[in-house]
């Protein structure tokens, strides 16, 4: 199942996409929240394959989008960085700068 739901990110929004369980019953949901001028994802997802591309992109955590912006963010590419992305930030903080 997918769910699609427009979250509230500082004074902006940012659209979250939730695939359930892709691996099937007792597997993680795969998460993406997409900003303005990058996006928060899962660790289903690569960080390497994102800096590869360019993107500006943060690890983050959580079992559904609640969790994903209360969790500290666990990486970020060289263009979340340049974005003012920094370690120790939440979820909710990095789409913030995201956002920016």
């Amino acid at each position: 199942m997918v769910t699609m739901e427009e979250l509230p990110v500082g004074a902006g929004k940012a659209m979250g996409t939730m695939i359930t369980a892709p691996g099937g019953e007792g597997h993680p949901n795969m998460i993406q929240v997409q900003c303005d001028k990058g996006y928060l994802m899962c660790g289903y997802l690569n960080l390497e394959a994102a800096e590869k591309f360019g993107d500006a992109a943060v690890l983050v955590g959580g079992a559904d989008f609640s969790a994903v912006l209360a969790n500290p963010i666990k990486g970020m590419t060289t263009a979340a960085a340049s974005l003012g992305v920094k370690e120790g930030m939440t979820g909710a903080e990095a789409a913030e700068a995201l956002n920016g």
